[in-house]
């Protein structure tokens, strides 16, 4: 009897002392995208640089808001003429270069399992805003889309200016995952998943190729990142950081 009673009084104590745990801050860094960055380049030959974190405001109860944000860069470049390549490589003709820079920004407002220290099971929903520019020296092919032979047979760096290419979008975001605290609560893991959809989304060509747009759809659509797809692909979400 003695023991149920202490056992009782124990599992009562760790109930109030987990209720009594109140965050008003957690930031987290998400420690995959730079390995992911790094993986990206050894295998696929593009030269990647990713990076994310979020904010989380309790804003009472088990609600929470705050900014996400993710930004990448990414350079791909044909082979030099000088090592007498005369093929494409990467759909790329010797001394072509394209590059993309891109930044995702999102407020969301989160629903959590434990009140008052954001942590536990959750859902999220909220806003999501993508800016892509496209920097790209290509030669400016003859014929129409999708043909591949250039104007100018190239043998040295592209003739043509660059093509600029601006993508704006905006969309609705949801997820959901788990958050663990640990140390006294204070520091975090967060793991979970998020779909985007983008509702609007708006194109600038600045240049005098009429492929420009073409390929840098293309190369959107090869290259690994998801997060800049135009399709709701799922994306899976680890964040790791310290409680406030």
């Amino acid at each position: 009897m003695r023991s149920l009673i202490l056992t009782a009084a124990f599992l009562v104590a760790g109930t109030a002392s987990a209720a009594d745990v109140n965050r008003k801050i957690i930031a987290e860094i998400d420690p995959v995208q730079p390995t992911s960055a790094s993986y990206e380049e050894n295998v696929n030959g593009v030269t990647t640089s990713k990076w994310g974190g979020l904010v989380d405001f309790n804003a009472g109860g088990v609600v929470s808001t705050g900014p996400e944000i993710w930004t990448g860069t990414f350079s791909v470049k044909g082979p030099s003429s000088d090592s007498g390549d005369s093929y494409r490589r990467e759909d790329f003709w010797p001394n072509e270069r394209h590059k993309l820079d891109a930044i995702r920004l999102r407020w969301t407002i989160t629903r959590w399992e434990q009140p008052s220290s954001m942590r536990g099971w959750f859902i999220k929903g909220g806003y999501s805003y993508t800016r892509i520019n496209s920097r790209a020296n290509r030669h400016t092919e003859a014929g129409g889309e999708g043909d591949a032979i250039p104007a100018i047979l190239p043998s040295s760096d592209p003739g043509d200016e660059t093509d600029l290419v601006s993508d704006l979008r905006h969309g609705v975001v949801g997820g959901f995952g788990n958050r663990w605290a640990f140390f006294d609560q204070k520091l975090t893991l967060n793991v979970g998943m998020s779909f985007t959809l983008n509702f609007k989304r708006t194109i600038t060509v600045d240049s005098k190729d009429p492929n420009a747009r073409a390929d840098y759809e293309q190369m959107i659509a090869d290259l690994p990142e998801t997060r800049m797809s135009t399709r709701p692909n799922p994306e899976g979400n680890v964040g790791i950081g310290y409680a406030w």
